[in-house]
């Protein structure tokens, strides 16, 4: 465990921003989603977005039907 020291005006400051009652609280909140800024994730449609080397016959499998769908088979 790190122990930091903060003085108490940077502290009220924290408290202030965060609106909790509790510097504890209120400094994890801080550092939680600065963390949660700092971390490379693609926005959404790089993560939906296809691979640009896809081959085209596996593009075309992406939207073949299926010739099986919505058939029942009885017993």
């Amino acid at each position: 465990m790190t122990t930091i020291t903060i003085d108490d005006q940077l502290i009220n400051e924290v408290i202030a921003v965060s609106h909790y009652q509790n510097a504890q609280e209120a400094v994890i909140k801080v550092l939680a989603d600065y963390l949660q800024q700092q971390k490379q994730q693609p926005p959404l449609f790089e993560q939906l977005r296809l691979i640009d080397d896809c081959a085209d016959d596996e593009l075309a499998l992406l939207f073949k039907r299926d010739q099986d769908t919505g058939r029942t088979i009885e017993l």
